[in-house]
């Protein structure tokens, strides 16, 4: 009976390490500037044309079972942005000094993803689906805002965990449970200009606790709070400077931020740096491959003393601008 007793509390406590880091902390991502929607639902609509996102990120190249994240995003815009009186009928709108009024419109946009986040014998998959509402202060201020819902589901891989006792009957009955599901609401809001943008955002704002039965239980999820400002500065007539930086809170948790800076070359080629504070340094590179294909990379360089582990984590994105209507008066 003491084995027995012995054998459920050490099971309790390897549960709960194995879904702290996937279940409890958000999944972590590198080129969040280069698909905003995924940081901040109320970012959806933000250009004149369906975005299609798909990215995968390997983290701690060189360790078995290290976390990996991938998923598929899109958003889009309804209803008309703007409403245009030219002075002809003939004026191309690629020339918007050819117009007599342009007046910005309040319209809608809806979004959703799809994700997994996998780490050691745990994994989760995410599912969310929102609606954002853009609405014009002034000429060049807007402000949009916005509410989604998901489905969160744990799972966990038996045959991926190792112990000293592989065949013992109290592992085999415990963890052929999973976590089950749960729903979540979050909200986002968003302030933009040319020449900055202010975001904030929720992550598992649902508290919900994760359940394997009746006797193991995990703790209630914490609430995420994403806070990002950023500056967009012209330097000359091809290059763009655009700083910013991402604070994270979450209650009882180390106050977390990343600071990064992005350099884009006439709208067809960028490159950024960014610091995650005392975590890893982050390279990354893109561009157009053309006005609807999109391509950008990222190489995290731990700062941790497991970085002498590992070849480091790497991150792709492959982004699509479908029905671009851009390139004329934004």
């Amino acid at each position: 009976m003491n084995v027995m007793i012995k054998n459920i509390t050490a099971l309790a406590l390897f549960v709960v390490l194995s879904f702290s880091a996937s279940a409890q902390q958000i999944y972590q991502l590198s080129q969040y500037l280069q698909n905003l929607y995924v940081l901040n639902s109320a970012t959806a609509g933000l250009h004149d044309f369906t975005e299609v996102n798909l990215s995968y990120r390997n983290q701690w190249i060189g360790i078995t079972n290290s976390p990996t994240t991938y998923y598929v995003s899109v958003n889009t815009p309804i209803g008309k942005r703007i409403e245009i009186n030219p002075q002809s009928s003939s004026v191309r709108i690629s020339s918007p000094t050819a117009y007599n009024s342009v007046t910005r419109k309040s319209y809608h946009a809806i979004g959703g993803y799809v994700l997994q986040d996998a780490s050691g014998a745990s994994a989760q998959q995410i599912a969310s689906l929102s609606y954002t509402f853009h609405l014009p202060l002034t000429k060049t201020l807007s402000v949009s805002f916005s509410p989604s819902v998901g489905y969160r589901n744990g799972t966990f891989f038996q045959e991926k965990a190792k112990t000293e006792l592989p065949n013992d009957p109290t592992y085999n009955l415990y963890t052929a449970q999973n976590p089950g599901a749960q729903m979540d609401i979050n909200i986002a809001a968003w302030l933009y200009h040319p020449k900055f943008f202010v975001g904030y955002s929720t992550a598992q704002l649902v508290q919900d606790r994760l359940k394997f039965n009746d006797l193991i239980s995990y703790e209630e999820l914490k609430v995420h709070h994403n806070l990002i400002l950023g500056y967009i500065y012209k330097v000359g007539r091809n290059l763009t400077l655009t700083p910013s930086v991402l604070m994270r809170y979450v209650d009882l948790a180390p106050f977390a931020f990343d600071l990064n800076l992005r350099l884009d070359y006439q709208d067809l080629f960028w490159g950024g740096l960014s610091y995650r504070n005392s975590n890893s340094l982050v390279a990354m590179i893109g561009m157009h491959l053309s006005n609807t294909l999109r391509f950008g990379y990222a190489f995290d360089l731990g700062l941790t003393p497991i970085r002498t582990r590992n070849a480091g984590s790497h991150e792709i994105m492959l982004g699509l601008n479908l029905f671009n209507k851009e390139k004329a008066i934004f």
